[in-house]
């Protein structure tokens, strides 16, 4: 089995916005699997905010363990990927999803037919994301997103007031507020939740720091818009105090580290009680198609990477009438863009 690696930068087609502040584009390693004809794809994204970095996942990929370790492979006996190598999330999700998916290929069926999730097809209800903006600029950028299910609005540690009236006079779909732990009041999001309507607000995402379960315990007894939590819930061992604090978990595969991993947890989210939101990190068409592989264990979809990049190295996933759809066959269902070559060093 040959492995390679790419590093790569996805770009925004815009300066994308959030608590965490304005940037261009995101910093990715993509990594390829070949066994004969038979090729997987995987891939980390890795925006600022991570303490993961290209340089470090290369070097993880890098060390002689993980390739000797490749090398062995034999997935004629070995279904699952193993939890015990010396990994982080983003460099054990890029690996693992490549050899997930060189063996859904080889086998000649869908990741989620080998991850036994059953259908992509479920009742999840898709958003796409509008990144902090302001209300002159929302008419332009509303017009390059897809029709969804949700708007999902990134909103910064201020109130947002211009941008949400905007967004609500020129658009009519429910919203989903993330404010990436930019809040440090209850009575920022009561406000804003009332700014936009109660019934008109699907949920609200992680509005105060990581450790502030208190503030969030606070704001789920205040109102009836379900909580969701990103970044406060990283493994399976918070999942299970978060009931207390949070209606729902936005899971994302570089946090979680492979889609075995996301699916034990979003597994165990639904036993406690808890919505299941599919996020990403501002992945590509191959990290966003692969996460869309456990839609049918999901409430919430939030895969929109793919229409606020510019230079996506992968095609094959598309939102049509709001659904989200994987075009190709086995495996992920996505592939190479042709005319996009991505400069692979064999390890």
């Amino acid at each position: 089995m040959e492995l390679a690696i790419a590093r790569y930068r996805l770009l925004f087609k815009h300066p994308f916005g959030t608590a965490h502040g304005l940037r261009d584009g995101t910093d990715s390693v993509f990594v390829r699997l070949n066994e004969r004809e038979i090729v997987g794809y995987g891939e980390a994204t890795l925006p600022p905010y991570l303490k993961e970095t290209q340089m470090s996942v290369v070097h993880e990929i890098s060390i002689a363990e993980v390739k000797q370790f490749i090398n062995s492979l034999d997935h004629s006996v070995l279904m699952s990927f193993p939890s015990d190598l010396p990994l982080s999330g983003p460099s054990r999700s890029a690996l693992s999803t490549a050899y997930y998916d060189l063996i859904s290929k080889h086998l000649g069926i869908r990741i989620n037919e080998l991850l036994e999730v059953g259908s992509e097809r479920s009742e999840a209800k898709t958003m796409v994301t509008m990144g902090h903006s302001k209300s002159d600029e929302v008419a332009s950028k509303l017009i390059e997103l897809p029709a969804s299910d949700l708007l999902k609005v990134k909103l910064g540690s201020e109130l947002d007031r211009s941008t949400l009236e905007a967004l609500s006079t020129l658009d009519d779909r429910p919203f989903f507020l993330d404010a990436n732990q930019g809040w440090t009041r209850v009575e920022q999001a009561l406000e804003l939740i009332s700014l936009v309507g109660a019934d008109r607000v699907r949920g609200i995402e992680q509005p105060f720091a990581k450790e502030r379960w208190d503030l969030h315990r606070e704001l789920k007894r205040r109102t009836d818009v379900p909580v969701f939590s990103d970044e406060s819930i990283q493994d399976l061992d918070d999942l299970e105090s978060a009931g207390e604090a949070f209606s729902g978990v936005n899971l994302k595969l570089m946090k979680c580290g492979g889609l075995d991993n996301a699916l034990k947890m979003a597994n165990r989210a639904k036993e406690l009680g808890l919505e299941v939101m599919l996020g990403s990190m501002s992945e590509s068409s191959l990290g966003c198609g692969a996460m869309a592989a456990l839609s049918g264990c999901a409430d919430l979809l939030d895969l929109d990477g793919p229409w606020l990049i510019k230079n996506d190295p992968f095609e094959g996933m598309s939102m049509n009438n709001g659904s989200l759809q994987i075009a190709g066959g086995s495996g992920i269902g996505v592939d190479p863009r042709e005319g996009l070559e991505l400069d692979w060093v064999k390890l």
